[in-house]
Order: C-alpha cells, then sequence, then structure tokens
C-alpha cells in the first residue's frame, strides 16, 4: 500500500515519505522559490497507521478533485471567451461604469472587428429626462455620436479591458446607467 501511495504521489510531483512505527507521514513538492527548494505539504503524526493511510488518500483525492474543477473553470472560460468573440458586430455598443465615491459612465462603439480585436470609439451620452437627482442622473448612450479617436482593444470573457479601473460590457439596446459626481 505505500509503494502505491508514494508512486500516485510521485505522479502528481510530490514525494511522500512514511514512518510506520510512530505513524507519521510527510508530503514535500519541490520547488524553486522556497529557501529550502522544497514547500513541506504536510507533515502530520496518527494515532494509528490506518487512520495515516486514510488521510494520505484523502490528500491525494483532494488535490485531484481541485485540478480537476480548475480545469472545468478552465475550459468553460475559453467558451465564454470564444462565445463573446464571435457574437461581437460592428456597431454594437459596450458600457464601462466606473470610479470611486462617484460613478463614471463611459460608451464605446464597436467600428470594426477583425478576430478578438475590436476598434472602438467613444460616443456620447444624453441624459434621461426626469431622472435628474442630487448630483446624479440616468444616462443613456447615443450611436454614431462620436467624440473619441479610434482604439484597439481585445474582447475577453464578457467584454473588453479599457483599462486597468475600466471594463466595459455590452450595453442592452434602451438601457440607461446610473451616474454620479461630486462638486
Amino acid at each position: 500500500m505505500e509503494a502505491q501511495l508514494i508512486k500516485e504521489f510521485a505522479e502528481e510531483g510530490l514525494k511522500l515519505t512514511f514512518d510506520a512505527e510512530r505513524p507519521v507521514a510527510t508530503c514535500i513538492r519541490e520547488t524553486k522559490r522556497a529557501r529550502m527548494g522544497y514547500k513541506v505539504e504536510f507533515c502530520y503524526r496518527f494515532k494509528n497507521a490506518e487512520r495515516m493511510y486514510q488521510y494520505v488518500e484523502g490528500f491525494l483525492a483532494g488535490r485531484r478533485e481541485v485540478a480537476a474543477r480548475k480545469e472545468e473553470r478552465k475550459v468553460a472560460r475559453a467558451a465564454a471567451r470564444k462565445e463573446a468573440q464571435e457574437n461581437v458586430k460592428e456597431g454594437d455598443i459596450f458600457v464601462a461604469s466606473w470610479g470611486w465615491e462617484q460613478t463614471n459612465v463611459d460608451a464605446y462603439q464597436v467600428v470594426a472587428k477583425k478576430g478578438a480585436t475590436v476598434t472602438l470609439r467613444e460616443i456620447a451620452l444624453k441624459s434621461v429626462e426626469g431622472s435628474e437627482g442630487f448630483m446624479s442622473d440616468r444616462v443613456v448612450p447615443v450611436k454614431d455620436a462620436f467624440i473619441g479617436e479610434e482604439f484597439k482593444k481585445r474582447i475577453t470573457g464578457r467584454g473588453i479591458n479599457i483599462s486597468d479601473c475600466q471594463y466595459a460590457t455590452l450595453a442592452e439596446e434602451g438601457k440607461d446607467f446610473y451616474r454620479s459626481w461630486y462638486a
């Protein structure tokens, strides 16, 4: 049983050692970033050997489960990214709502598309009648009312990273957005 577990841990890039007399199990993972060249995953003493083997098997099963979930998420993100890239077309409007202690709204229209890269231009926003409040209102993007220069960005999973603080998502036709400011 020990030999089989040691072999399975080695396949995962881990080194497993047992001390059946005391019952102690130790697992290390070699890494270049660690000061000693390895990281201790676990080093536990157990009441009996049966409990030790049970823990070791559970540890390995948990690692495999986490790896499987990561792979599923990776595949799902890739599928979402591909779907988003295929669905975007010229004329689509993306809106970024961002800010700290205020809510800024910027709208961008797709001018051209080539693969996963889109050419965008900023467009104007129009205040919705009757939505004005204390230093706030609701706005809608105005299609083809260009106010900025063209720039290129890549389509990510659900939208487009405009800058380090702006993430634009596809806007629904006629949807309004909350905007606030401070004097």
